[in-house]
């Protein structure tokens, strides 16, 4: 084999070798640890609830870069699923239960990415959060919201079907080949 051909062969075997580590560095998945649940963990967190969260975040290094348990700050308030804080945390926050305590580690592409949020956290961070759900205000059960969202599930496929149904009478209704031939003889026969 040529030194050009072995070169090649090398630089492909070394690409191949570079995306499937670059792949796996965006298949890491967020890892939930429950450090405390209480007894009684019935209602739990879900997209659409306000919700309150006590939390100290973490970077590789062990370093606090932010918390909520420092000075006058109180929980962290935000609705669950409105897209308000990083996916991290609306899929590691979502089934907790008031009084619940999770440990979320985040891979970067779950929190900040590739861009950071300087000067804080610096690019492709995994973050590591304490939390804790402290408060939970369950989205009322809106009878006429639902049923809003049900009738926008059928409208389009109903507009749809009336389209087709409208079309498909309209060509019913077109003369045939035959019945075409049959009024140009009975019009030449006229004439």
């Amino acid at each position: 084999m040529s030194t050009d051909t072995e070169a090649l062969f090398f630089a492909i075997f070394l690409a191949f070798l570079l995306a499937i580590g670059a792949s796996k560095k965006q298949d890491k998945q967020l890892v939930t640890i429950t450090e405390f649940k209480p007894e009684d963990c019935s209602v739990f967190a879900d997209a659409g609830d306000q919700i309150q969260v006590h939390y100290t975040g973490y970077l590789d290094t062990g370093a606090i870069f932010d918390t909520s348990r420092q000075g006058d700050r109180g929980p962290f308030e935000f609705v669950l699923g409105r897209g308000k804080v990083i996916d991290g945390w609306e899929q590691g926050i979502k089934g907790m239960c008031v009084g619940e305590k999770r440990k979320l580690l985040i891979p970067p592409h779950l929190a900040y990415g590739a861009q950071g949020h300087p000067p804080t956290i610096p690019a492709d961070a995994t973050l590591t959060f304490e939390t804790e759900l402290v408060a939970l205000d369950k989205k009322p059960f809106n009878k006429e919201a639902i049923l809003l969202q049900t009738l926008r599930f059928f409208a389009i496929p109903a507009a749809v079907l009336y389209v087709i149904y409208y079309l498909y009478s309209k060509y019913q209704k077109l003369p045939t080949k035959r019945e075409l031939k049959e009024e140009r003889r009975r019009a030449k026969k006229k004439n």
